[in-house]
């Protein structure tokens, strides 16, 4: 029986990548469960694979949920693409010609998105349990990035230090966004501002007359 060897890799990053074997009686919700095992995710949200071309333009879809599909006969009327159910549909029903290419979302929400190519096509091995991971090159990414933390979640450091980084936020409105509590008042600005600077003269004078570090002019000392 046929297998087919797929390479499975991140849109974003593409020397992490998965070598995959697969049946080509196997369907799309075989590949999609191996998939998800190999990047280490929990396969807890929807997916699709898209048929792709060679530029990897989306076409037929392929869908993880039925509640997915079109509802009835007007509804699939208006869809320019029909969908698919991925248990329904064999991998080698879509496999139209030689370097098949497929791209498979995962998590709407996220976009998780990976290119898929079919790269070989060889004998199926009795010592195998397929689908099965063939390869495997780079570290699978962390599946819930923490970069959409709302600001109320975030601590007055965080806060202040994700303020900082953006450039078209001004110095008043980071201010009024950490809060009267913790945040710097006008007054105390004021007077750091005035300690930055330059010290005041009438100091410097206290501090010379202290040291006794008394400075006379030229002509005083020759009389």
């Amino acid at each position: 029986m046929s297998v087919y060897r797929f390479k499975v890799c991140l849109e974003d990053n593409e020397d992490i990548f998965r070598d995959i074997d697969i049946k080509a009686v196997h369907t799309f919700e075989d590949l999609h469960n191996i998939i998800q095992q190999a990047f280490k995710f929990d396969g807890k949200h929807a997916a699709s694979f898209f048929v792709s071309d060679d530029y990897w333009r989306k076409g037929l879809e392929i869908t993880l949920r039925k509640e997915d599909l079109p509802l009835d006969e007007e509804e699939i009327r208006k869809k320019v693409e029909p969908k698919k159910l991925m248990s329904a549909t064999k991998v080698a029903k879509l496999v139209e010609q030689p370097f098949q290419r497929f791209v498979y979302v995962f998590d709407p929400e996220v976009q998780w998105t990976f290119l898929i190519e079919m790269i070989k096509i060889t004998e199926e091995n009795s010592k195998t349990n397929y689908p099965a991971i063939i390869r495997s090159q780079g570290n699978s990414p962390k599946q819930y990035k923490q970069t959409n933390m709302a600001k109320e979640e975030l601590s007055p450091d965080l806060m202040l230090a994700s303020l900082l980084d953006d450039p078209e936020i001004k110095d008043e409105e980071i201010f009024s966004e950490i809060g009267d509590e913790d945040g710097v008042e006008e007054e105390e600005l004021k007077s750091l501002e005035g300690e930055e600077g330059e010290e005041d003269v009438d100091d410097i004078e206290s501090e010379d007359q202290e040291d006794g570090d008394f400075q006379f002019d030229e002509d005083e000392e020759e009389h």
